[in-house]
């Protein structure tokens, strides 16, 4: 086995590994930001903090800081670079050519790839190919293209933990949590308690 297939096979294992934590992340996070605005609401009504004459005060702050959500635009692929383009092309030429329905292959597997390529999941599209026996070509770009999706993937964590409602399940215990509404009320309205 080469150096680059040894890295290829070490690059896929962490990328595995991060994608895993990502999700982690994701499935905690989806509860706990709703279990952060009750805390926090209730927090607010124990201690008389007047929360609509703070977002009234503060609307354009608040708009700032809590963005609407943006409409995802569906089909459209961005890429760093061209050699990433041709990454990606390359291995949805050889997924289509083994999966396509018009040529023998199975539907559903391959909308599950055309959506792994429209999302750029690279980890996905890697277990497609393995999945279906699929040649990949390890060189130099392959291996960039995996380093930089390990890098995102890690900075999306790391973005995603600093978050309110990862701090709040970060906590364990009452003082803490309330130090994290503390900060959030601090952050957002510029509020501090007086003693």
């Amino acid at each position: 086995m080469s150096i680059e297939q040894k890295k290829y096979k070490r690059l896929r294992k962490e990328l595995q590994f991060v994608q895993s934590e990502l999700e982690y992340v994701h499935e905690v996070l989806r509860e706990w930001h709703q279990t952060f605005e009750e805390y926090y609401r209730q927090y607010c009504k124990d201690k008389d903090i007047d929360l609509e004459k703070l977002n009234e005060e503060n609307s354009k702050k608040v708009d700032q800081l809590i963005p609407k959500p943006v409409k995802k635009e569906t089909g459209v692929i961005k890429y760093e670079n061209k050699k990433d383009k041709n990454v990606f092309k390359k291995l949805y030429k050889k997924i289509a050519r083994k999966l396509h329905p018009d040529l023998g292959g199975d539907e559903k597997q391959f909308q599950e790839a055309a959506k792994a390529m429209e999302e750029k999941n690279f980890e996905k599209i890697l277990d497609i190919c393995d999945n279906h026996d699929i040649l990949i070509d390890i060189d130099k770009e392959m291996l960039k293209l995996l380093e930089k999706q390990i890098s995102d993937t890690k900075e999306q964590i790391k973005k995603e933990k600093s978050t309110y409602s990862w701090n709040l399940y970060s906590c364990t215990n009452d003082k803490c949590k309330d130090n994290v509404v503390k900060n959030f009320l601090k952050h957002l309205f510029n509020y501090e308690e007086t003693k």
